[in-house]
């Protein structure tokens, strides 16, 4: 049975989870390696990530937010999460984890600079470009937001999009992942029982999530999610 300290830690990443549509393995992993090496851990952050996403996913929406860029972005990501599967499965798990950690503080310093002008539209081939280099990192450490979440941003997208958008990437990436570790030999017994103790928590908090993203303002949220952004990847590259 979890201790109180890592109930404490889904619970946390499950309420942030539920607010934007990702977040919980970016928060969770890095802490939850004091208590799991990354190739026991990883997959079970994967199946919970699914579970939360098809919450997200099932929730009602007035009208459609996706459209062929968002596909394109989904698709080559599900496509790569493969990839980063199998390199997960063939090099060590720490090392993955310091490198991208460092890349992932890269990435959010760059978000901080000053933005260039919202109106210039970006081209249809990115999005699968995009997509192809955050499916591998996803499969490779199942931590995908700071690229994607800056890759949106940048994209200049309504808030509920910029969630569907995670959710259904989440979905499809977590399928391909899971399947990838059963292959690979990472999937065990004891990986379903701890997703599955999991789930209860991570239910509730993608539920209550969805209502405290009401009454936030996305300003205070951006940088709420920066701060931790940067504190996740930080904890990444010392673990």
């Amino acid at each position: 049975m979890p201790n109180i300290w890592i109930i404490l830690i889904v619970v946390i990443s499950s309420l942030i989870k539920g607010i934007t549509g990702f977040g919980f393995a970016l928060i969770s992993f890095p802490l939850l390696l004091m208590w799991y090496a990354p190739k026991e851990i990883i997959p079970v952050l994967m199946i919970c990530n699914l579970i939360a996403s098809i919450l997200i996913i099932l929730q009602k929406k007035e009208h459609k937010l996706l459209d062929k860029q968002s596909y394109l972005l989904i698709g080559s990501g599900g496509l790569f999460t493969m990839l980063g599967v199998f390199v997960l499965s063939s090099l060590d798990g720490k090392m993955l984890v310091h490198i991208s950690g460092a890349f992932f503080i890269a990435l959010t310093l760059y978000s901080l600079r000053k933005n260039k002008p919202k109106d210039k539209k970006i081209h249809d081939y990115t999005y699968p470009v995009a997509g192809s280099f955050i499916g591998f990192i996803t499969g490779a450490i199942s931590v995908s937001g700071p690229p994607l979440a800056l890759f949106l941003n940048r994209a200049n997208i309504s808030n509920r999009k910029f969630r569907e958008i995670f959710a259904w990437f989440s979905v499809v990436k977590a399928v391909i992942a899971i399947l990838g570790y059963f292959q690979t030999g990472l999937l065990s017994f004891q990986t379903l029982k701890t997703a599955l103790l999991f789930t209860p928590i991570l239910l509730a908090g993608t539920i209550i999530g969805k209502k405290l993203s009401i009454i936030m303002s996305i300003s205070k949220f951006q940088t709420i999610n920066i701060v931790l952004t940067l504190i996740s990847s930080l904890l990444m590259l010392i673990s």
